[in-house]
């Protein structure tokens, strides 16, 4: 349940270091060092990015040329190349010396689109670059409370995340969590390694509002005891029921017909989302003992799904699988699995 942060290339420094020295004049060296990392990612991001149709100067429709063709005339000049230390040493928004993805896609001019027929641009699709984009900090806001039980478990996700440390998932995250059940109406939910709780209490918040409920397991008595207490604070306590117990055994639960946790499919009961947010090499296990019970249209999510963690049998099992359909979505250095069972 450990969150780590990802391999994926837009997070690690795209130019390091750059180790800017005060001179009174530019070095050749400079120069060509600038020059070389300017045409270098114009090269790549060229066959990325759509060219428009006809001949024209490719390079104005390079979204990285066009930082630094300031007369956007498709090519660098002299001293558009001469400026080009300064432009990079600009981007640096935090100073710590490197330019991460995130600071240069934050200085990318929006994606021109074409337009559709009888629209700007004569024939070409999409809209076209808005007056104003957004800012990074404009895409991703906080979950804001629609009524007072929103407000309540929000309040607690909140304090719970202002505690102590641990192994839970981000806000962001539980956020997907939440959007994912409420979006299929999920009535059953089984998580596998509750922690501290948030995840289960990011569930609960679609739980309100679909009627359903979630057991959730976990193995140790101090992150179970907590747990409970927040629960108790989100005011969801009786939409959770805390299964103690190494999981690998107790899921044996769900079918045992003397037991209170046990699903019967000969009448239409199933689990509708599957979470797996425990020991990483017992995925597999989880996985071969529940999606019998995952109803078809139902969801297996797995977190901490990167190039640190992630288990190849269990991303065998669920990308190699007709029968499912698994996009990884490697967000915020965690990824996390969402695997749809066929109908």
């Amino acid at each position: 349940m450990a969150i780590a942060p990802s391999r994926r290339p837009l997070q690690q420094p795209l130019i390091s270091p750059f180790a800017w020295r005060r001179r009174s004049t530019l070095m050749k060296s400079s120069l060509t060092t600038s020059l070389a990392v300017v045409a270098a990612a114009a090269l790549l991001t060229t066959s990325v990015w759509a060219q428009p149709p006809g001949g024209g100067r490719p390079g104005r429709f390079n979204p990285l040329m066009q930082v630094f063709d300031a007369d956007g005339d498709g090519a660098l000049s002299a001293a558009e190349v001469a400026a080009a230390t300064e432009k990079l040493k600009a981007l640096d928004g935090d100073g710590d010396g490197q330019v991460s993805g995130a600071e240069l896609l934050a200085a990318l001019p929006a994606r021109q689109g074409r337009t559709g027929r009888g629209g700007a641009g004569q024939g070409q699709r999409g809209p076209g670059r808005p007056p104003q984009t957004a800012a990074a900090g404009e895409l991703q806001k906080q979950s804001l409370a629609k009524n007072d039980v929103e407000r309540e478990i929000l309040a607690t996700i909140a304090q719970m995340q202002a505690g102590p440390g641990f192994a839970n998932v981000s806000n962001t995250d539980g956020r997907l969590l939440r959007l994912l059940a409420e979006t299929i109406d999920a009535q059953r939910i089984v998580e596998i390694g509750t922690s501290t709780g948030e995840s289960a209490v990011w569930f609960a918040l679609a739980l309100k509002a679909t009627g359903g409920h979630i057991s959730t397991h976990e193995i140790d008595d101090g992150r179970a005891a907590v747990a409970t207490e927040n629960f108790r604070k989100a005011g969801v306590d009786d939409i959770v029921t805390l299964v103690m117990g190494d999981a690998h055994q107790t899921v044996a639960r769900y079918m045992d017909p003397a037991d209170p946790l046990f699903i019967d499919a000969s009448q239409g009961e199933a689990i509708d989302i599957l979470f797996l947010d425990a020991d990483k090499e017992g995925y597999v296990d989880y996985l071969e003992q529940l999606l019998p019970l995952v109803r078809p249209g139902g969801l297996v999510i797995a977190h901490n799904m990167n190039t640190r963690q992630a288990d190849r049998r269990f991303v065998t099992a669920i990308t190699e699988d007709p029968q499912l359909e698994t996009l990884i979505l490697l967000k915020e250095g965690t990824g996390v699995g969402v695997t749809l069972k066929k109908r």
